[in-house]
């Protein structure tokens, strides 16, 4: 997922939607607001599409110029196996929270951030031990807006945030401005993407990530990669951090954590998914994942639908 940079013009919110106004319903059980001239009305039908294909509850839903907006909650401790999704995605994550990897990238979404997938990226999903709530934009990835915002490239958390809670505001506004508003809310976001451009990263910088993301179980150390490479140690360290938002420990971390759960949802023992993924024992591996995770692996099984 990318996170966003660009201008934010005029963030503009409402009061928040009453819960009486929704209904926490399965998911092709929806509750669609639509508009109706100059205004919009809330009203219950049954849809056949699951956006989220069975495994999340849909809350909330509008239909805005072809976009599907959900308000959807995802259970503890969640996990996914590689997919698609045939549509783009705008995602801001309300509660909870979640990791996912989609190649060699490993991330999770902070709270109140909007983020942007393009159409048919395979990823996978391990929701955290409280799951997540997110409200998801999806889109025709045909659109020339959207075509704009996948070519896009750019990580600005503070901007990020600030369309992310415009979008939030504008979904949660009253009826007769919800659906004005979220559709500039989303076309700001759109905008915001497709309005950056960040070169290639150098070669060099993309060995680094894939010897990691590889070698993740027994990783070699920053000097001897940094020498393979020619570049100086810290200059490899700085340049990993700034283009990839995390430390070369932390992104070897991430990796090993979630090999780690995906080992032990598919029935390893404890003890052999920590030496699989590379953790020193099975206790540094327990508090890699209480820590990244929320709870130890044993309480994650134990919470998982």
């Amino acid at each position: 997922m990318i996170a966003i940079e660009g201008a934010l013009n005029g963030a503009e919110t409402g009061p928040a939607t009453k819960p009486s106004d929704v209904a926490a319903v399965q998911a092709d059980e929806l509750v669609r607001v639509q508009g109706n001239g100059g205004g919009a009305k809330l009203v219950a039908v049954r849809d056949q599409s699951r956006a989220v294909q069975g495994h999340g509850v849909i809350l909330d839903e509008i239909r805005v110029e072809g976009m599907r907006v959900v308000d959807v909650s995802h259970g503890s401790a969640l996990c996914l196996g590689s997919h698609t999704h045939d549509t783009a995605k705008l995602r801001v994550l309300l509660e909870g929270g979640d990791t996912e990897r989609s190649g060699m990238a490993v991330s999770s979404p902070r709270l109140h951030e909007v983020t942007f997938r393009p159409a048919f990226v395979s990823h996978e999903n391990q929701y955290h031990a409280r799951g997540a709530r997110s409200l998801l934009v999806e889109m025709d990835p045909g659109s020339p807006r959207v075509r704009a915002a996948a070519a896009g490239s750019a990580s600005n958390a503070a901007m990020a945030h600030a369309l992310g809670s415009r979008l939030t505001g504008a979904f949660r506004s009253g009826r007769s401005e919800r659906i004005r508003l979220t559709l500039a809310a989303i076309h700001a976001a759109l905008d915001a993407f497709g309005a950056q451009r960040r070169p290639p990263a150098p070669s060099w910088l993309d060995a680094t990530r894939e010897t990691l993301a590889a070698q993740a179980d027994h990783p070699p150390s920053l000097r001897d990669l940094a020498t393979s490479l020619g570049v100086h140690p810290v200059y490899l360290a700085q340049s990993f951090r700034a283009r990839w938002g995390l430390t070369t420990r932390a992104f070897v971390r991430a990796h090993r954590v979630f090999r780690a759960i995906e080992l032990i949802e598919g029935g390893a023992l404890l003890a052999t998914a920590a030496a699989a993924a590379g953790f020193a024992d099975q206790s540094h591996m327990t508090r890699a994942i209480r820590q990244a995770r929320g709870a130890p692996p044993g309480a994650l099984s134990s919470l998982r639908p």
